[in-house]
């Protein structure tokens, strides 16, 4: 069976589609917009309308290319349409627009299903934890095989995080700065408690934990697949909260494996990545590519 998952979130859109045949998954197309849904809501808590014009429009793109393909669509929202007051006005929109619903996920929803994705067809003994940073929260989940043991999403993303710490985005940031960021960030993982979730396995999920992969091998085109099971070590994110500080918005666009799109909110994705490592106690993450749209894809009740 054909199916195609869109996901609506607070910094980008994405969408995969797959011939699906029980748990065996093989992706036709999968494709990225970032669109920053939630761009502005840290100040009035409302998705702003250019945004939300922007946004139906990619997602009514994609569900062309999903039913040419011949799939059948389940589009979901998370962060942003769980918490903007006015998520009712763009779901509608796309209602209007594409003549589907959005099915908004709580966080312990997002978890569970990135959770089913991430730890698919990876061999993990033992407990493991997996967190996914996307633009608006971070989701952890100690997890066992396909077993969930607890979970917890925290809402701080790079989106919300970047535009707390580190605007205007005119000049390098300082050394304060990133400190007064992770520090934040390590205080709202502590006040939900996130150092009980230590396993001898850490999974990273999300597309800044994707683009820093790519980041620190260098890839010369971004291509996720490629960077499915690497390693990225709390030193590699060290390095590259360093970097990217030190450059102006203009000069990280230039850097090497970094999409341009994200050169706003990578250095947020990157002290979110390395308050996590930290509470966690973990030296290194394995890095997965797939996370919430594998694991609905996979999951015979949703679709």
């Amino acid at each position: 069976m054909i199916k195609a998952v869109i996901d609506i979130g607070s910094n980008s859109i994405k969408m995969r589609i797959a011939d699906v045949m029980g748990k065996h998954v093989r992706v036709i197309r999968d494709e990225t917009e970032v669109v920053r849904l939630g761009r502005g809501m840290s100040e009035t808590g409302r998705l702003a309308a250019e945004n939300m014009k922007v946004s139906c429009a990619t997602v009514s793109r994609m569900v062309r290319r999903a039913k040419a393909a011949g799939a059948s669509i389940y589009v979901v929202g998370t962060m942003a349409l769980r918490t903007a007051e006015n998520a009712s006005e763009f779901v509608k929109m796309v209602k209007d627009a594409c003549g589907l619903d959005v099915q908004i996920f709580s966080g312990e929803d997002e978890a569970k299903y990135s959770w089913l994705g991430a730890a698919d067809g990876f061999d993990l003994e033992g407990d493991a934890v997996m967190f996914d940073s996307g633009g608006g929260s971070t989701e952890f989940v100690l997890g066992c095989g396909q077993e969930i043991k607890k979970i917890v999403s925290v809402p701080i993303g790079a989106v919300n995080l970047s535009e707390k710490f580190f605007l205007p985005q005119t000049s390098t940031v300082s050394k304060s700065a990133c400190d007064s960021a992770v520090a934040h960030v390590t205080e709202m993982f502590r006040q939900n408690h996130i150092e009980e979730f230590a396993a001898s396995s850490v999974i990273g999920v999300g597309g800044g934990a994707v683009a820093m992969a790519s980041v620190k091998n260098a890839c010369e085109n971004f291509t996720p697949p490629l960077l499915h099971g690497s390693i990225l070590t709390r030193k590699d994110v060290t390095r590259q909260i360093r970097l990217y500080a030190s450059l102006t918005l203009k000069e990280r666009e230039n850097i090497i494996g970094l999409p341009p799109s994200r050169a706003d909110v990578v250095l947020g994705s990157a002290c979110i990545i390395f308050a996590a490592l930290g509470i966690l106690n973990a030296p290194s993450c394995i890095i997965s590519i797939n996370g919430l749209r594998h694991g609905l894809l996979i999951h015979d009740s949703i679709m």
